[in-house]
């Protein structure tokens, strides 16, 4: 019979092969929605103006995030990590901010538009009824940049000390 001591180790073994796995999922989604969101922005010709260059910007912030989280292991660069995903993050809601609210200036060259209530007006916009710039679109910069902070939260390596038990 084997005792609950003689179990525990491979138990932890376990327990961190799950966790590398899991990070090594977390960064290739990470890196699939930046190529994801590249190709996108590339495709629509993201780039007439300043405003259009800010999720470039956000990408390219993204993937030296990506890069530090997956060579690096330090705690300062895990934070230095974090703040960035966090910036994309702060990123990413000014984009849907901007977007709503693009679609919603739209929405006054419709004659019905003054008829309709704000509530409305402004679920329109949100909802690209009236518009042309996707709201969830950015969405995609969020989402790449919320799981390289769950990333962030996993172990990279094994210690040697658990590869001994």
């Amino acid at each position: 019979m084997t005792s609950t001591s003689e179990r525990a180790p491979s138990h932890r073994k376990l327990a961190q092969a799950g966790t590398i796995s899991l990070r090594f999922g977390l960064l290739a989604l990470v890196a699939i929605g930046i190529a994801g969101a590249a190709f996108e922005l590339a495709f629509e010709r993201h780039w007439e103006s300043m405003t259009q260059m800010i999720p470039w910007a956000a990408l390219v912030l993204l993937t030296v995030a990506l890069a530090m989280l997956a060579f690096g292991g330090s705690a300062r660069t895990v934070t230095v990590v974090r703040v960035m995903a966090l910036v994309v993050l702060l990123t990413a809601a000014y984009g849907v901010f901007v977007h709503i609210s693009v679609n919603y200036g739209a929405g006054g060259s419709d004659t019905e538009w003054s008829t309709l209530s704000p509530l409305t007006q402004w679920w329109y916009a949100a909802t690209k009824t009236v518009g042309f710039a996707p709201p969830l679109a950015p969405g995609m910069l969020a989402q790449s940049a919320l799981m390289l902070l769950l990333a962030s939260l996993t172990t990279k390596r094994r210690e040697p000390a658990e590869l001994e038990n």
